[in-house]
């Protein structure tokens, strides 16, 4: 008996989960960060990689009291506490800061502690998608890291791998893929997909040259290098 579509989509959904937990654990006693930390790490994700953007927050956090006196700070002391000599500080730098000041002008604080506390999900999704840059799927990251919201982010970087391991249909960073992800992976690992999937995007599976031989995902993934999209 030939599988299905959604067979076949359902069995490599569960060896990219099998993978994921092999390499990140179960994540299910993981330090819960901080809402305002996660969106910090959202922001350094999308310009470097995970590794670079934990020891980037463990340093902001070492050096500034809290997120005001970083808010307060000239925009070069924030870039050279996380790297003066790289491209991405500039640019991370910025958007913090622009983070931070439009957070304290919508509710004259920086807690968001609270943001599920009197809003729906769609709600607190819009309120973190009114600062500049948070997107939808940063949004996302926050809700299902810092809140443990059934959602699954499929930002560019994790359509992209899970369209070529041929689990999403296209690469696009859609609502509907974003949706497409919480049906086939299951919801208790997607702190550890999450992790990996974001690992393999930065470290081996680029846009235009992938290097596939060196990627966590090889074995599991059937898409060749000379034909990755």
């Amino acid at each position: 008996m030939s599988q299905t579509k959604d067979d076949v989509v359902s069995e490599r959904a569960e060896a990219i989960t099998d993978r994921a937990v092999d390499i990140c654990g179960e994540l299910k006693s993981r330090k819960i960060r901080p809402p305002l930390d996660q969106l910090m790490l959202s922001i350094f994700f999308r310009k470097t990689s995970y590794r670079r953007s934990i020891r980037a927050l463990r340093q902001l956090n070492r050096n500034f009291v809290d997120w005001n006196v970083v808010r307060i700070s000239p925009l070069v002391e924030v870039v050279d506490c996380l790297s003066s000599s790289a491209s991405w500080a500039w640019k991370s730098a910025q958007d913090i800061l622009c983070l931070l000041n439009a957070l304290f002008e919508k509710q004259n604080h920086l807690g968001l502690r609270r943001l599920i506390d009197d809003r729906t999900t769609t709600q607190a999704r819009r309120f973190l998608r009114d600062l500049p840059p948070i997107d939808r799927e940063m949004a996302n990251e926050v809700l299902m890291l810092s809140f443990d919201l059934p959602l699954f982010p499929c930002p560019e970087e994790i359509a992209r791998v899970c369209h070529r391991n041929g689990i999403l249909d296209d690469g696009r960073p859609l609502a509907r893929n974003q949706r497409r992800l919480t049906e086939v992976f299951q919801s208790e690992y997607y702190p550890p997909l999450h992790r990996l999937l974001l690992n393999v995007a930065g470290k081996h599976c680029s846009e235009e040259d992938p290097s596939c031989g060196e990627c966590e995902l090889e074995g599991v993934c059937e898409t060749p290098s000379n034909s990755a999209d």
